[in-house]
Parts: structure tokens; sequence; C-alpha cells
């Protein structure tokens, strides 16, 4: 009887830990991003990759760090991986930017969830970056 009840809760404690740790390492991403962009003092980059060289493709391929990007020094700073696990992004492919001064080049605030295939209850994740360009992560429910 006791093993009924916990091994769900045991599922959905590990999937959340796995969500938790893939947001972070978006959060992570866009805070390396705004910091090259004020250290270097050009307009930096994170998009989907698929092929960790060139935006484009989903975040669930991976994305990128690119300083100066369609600039004469376009540079890849960084490459992350996709994840292991099946994440769902939306939107599925975006780009995020800082500008020198370090905050967001959307001048507005941008937004991306993100959940596992199968999400439930409170399980998905929202990226907020904000005009200013500070980055935050916050547990929202599942969408319907």
């Amino acid at each position: 009887m006791l093993t009924t009840l916990a091994v769900p809760s045991f599922t959905q404690f590990i999937q959340n830990n796995r969500l938790a740790a893939e947001a972070n390492e978006l959060v992570a991403s866009f805070q390396f991003a705004r910091s090259e962009a004020l250290k270097r003092g050009v307009q930096v980059q994170v998009c989907s990759s698929a092929d960790g060289a060139t935006c484009g493709g989903n975040w669930t391929q991976g994305w990128i760090a690119v300083a100066d990007p369609s600039g004469p020094d376009e540079t890849v700073l960084r490459v992350w991986s996709p994840s292991a696990d099946t994440f769902q992004f939306t939107p599925a492919s975006s780009t995020v930017s800082f500008q020198p001064d370090g905050f967001s080049a959307a001048g507005a605030e941008q937004q991306i969830e993100m959940m596992l295939s199968g999400c439930t209850t409170d399980s998905a994740r929202r990226i907020l970056v904000e005009r200013t360009g500070r980055v935050a992560s916050q547990r929202v429910d599942c969408p319907s």
C-alpha cells in the first residue's frame, strides 16, 4: 500500500528535479550572455541552435551564445547541448539578446516556458527576461 502511494510521488519528484536543472541551465546561459555583453561592449544573443554553430532549429536541440551577431566579429562564445530528457519549449525557437549595457535588446519582457512531455499540475517553468536584463525562473501550471 505504501509503495503504491510513494512511487508516483517519487517519480514526480525526479521529473521536477530534471526540469528545474534544465531551467537553471537556460537561466545561467542568459546570465552568461548578459555578463558577456557588459564585458565585451557588444550585443550578445542566446538562440536555439540545431548545429551548435548557427542560430536555428529549436531549444530542444540545444542553444548557443553569440557575441556581435551579424557583425564583423560574430563569435560563438558557448554551446549548450540538448538534454537527454524530452522537453517542450514555448516558443519552440527564439532569440534572447542583451545590449552592451546589459538591457534586453527586445525592449520588453520575454518569456520562455518549458516542461517535460506529459506535464501535469505545476510541473512547468517560465523563464522571464525583463527589459532591464534581469533573468528569473518560476514554477507555473502546465498548459491545458
